[in-house]
């Protein structure tokens, strides 16, 4: 097994894949206990990266919640011009619901289905 280690920290954990074979148990073992990944090697070059269940888990989660948060930096920059267009948009459905540019979603529902032949 070859570890790098970088300023106190584990960076690599190096495994050939006959020992996935051979120690599967050690390798899960090293997964759970270090939460950290095991690379696989395949005749000398990498092929394989394992994390246990609870590293990947949290793997996803921190690359989902990055997503989400770029995202509204993105398009909110500041919370004031997060809450003006949601006004904006409020305001919008008021004023058609008043002008009576909407319809009811039951009427809406009857007229596509009598459009599009649907039986419902």
């Amino acid at each position: 097994m070859h570890i790098t280690i970088k300023g106190g920290r584990i960076i690599a954990l190096i495994r050939p894949s006959a020992d996935l074979r051979n120690n599967y148990n050690e390798i899960s073992k090293i997964c759970h206990e270090t939460k950290e990944p095991v690379y696989i090697t395949k005749n000398g070059y990498n092929d394989l990266v394992i994390l246990s269940n609870e590293a990947y888990e949290k793997y996803e989660e921190e690359k989902i919640n990055k997503a989400i948060e770029e995202q509204f930096e993105k398009k909110y920059s500041d919370f004031e011009s997060f809450k003006k267009e949601i006004y904006e948009k409020i305001d919008k459905t008021i004023k058609n619901i008043q002008e009576e540019k909407c319809r009811p979603l039951k009427q809406f529902c009857a007229e596509m289905e009598e459009k599009y032949n649907i039986n419902g």
